[in-house]
């Protein structure tokens, strides 16, 4: 055996543990895509209501974050997965195990679900009411997310809730307050 063929043996994977966590698979593309599209969504649906006061507004604003995002974020998994298998390649090594296209599919199905939790108020309720309706439903998602992250990781779920909450938290409050500093309605 050459070297090369030599590295291959020591860097293969070794058997897979049978019992590992539900989910573990995806839990990349489905954190990536959901936490970010979630957080993005609810923070540009709360900034734009609170500076426009308009739900049509508001509606095609958030529609077009969230569609607009889910297609990024695919993009990005896609690539960077292509380029670490790609790399791994070039090295000898084993790359990682998700395929680059699964990788974005998976994301960008993660992503558009998560846009709607913080969207859907906006089409049934008026605009305070949704507002309040996108931010608790917002909460709810992630910190649910994150309690199924650290079910998944074996950390505490409530840690992994409550830092995706804040996560989530701090970007809509940040994405209200430029609403409320450039206010367009009385």
């Amino acid at each position: 055996m050459n070297e090369r063929s030599l590295r291959a043996v020591d860097n293969a994977d070794p058997e897979p543990e049978h019992d590992a966590p539900r989910g573990a698979g995806s839990l990349r593309e489905i954190v990536m895509g959901a936490q970010d599209n979630l957080t993005t969504v609810l923070a540009v649906v709360l900034g734009v209501a609170v500076g426009t006061g308009e739900a049509r507004t508001v509606a095609l604003a958030g529609l077009a974050s969230g569609v607009a995002e889910a297609i990024s974020m695919a993009g990005v998994l896609y690539t960077s997965t292509r380029a670490e298998r790609d790399l791994a390649s070039n090295n000898g090594e084993r790359g990682p195990r998700s395929e680059p296209i699964v990788a974005g599919a998976v994301t960008f199905a993660a992503a558009i679900v998560a846009a709607m939790i913080p969207l859907a108020p906006f089409a049934f309720l008026p605009l305070r009411w949704a507002m309040a309706a996108a931010a608790f439903l917002s909460v709810v998602a992630l910190f649910g997310l994150g309690a199924w992250t650290g079910g998944v990781t074996r950390r505490s779920r409530w840690q992994a809730g409550l830092r995706f909450v804040l996560i989530g938290g701090f970007a809509a409050l940040g994405s209200a307050l430029v609403g409320t500093a450039l206010r367009t309605h009385a």
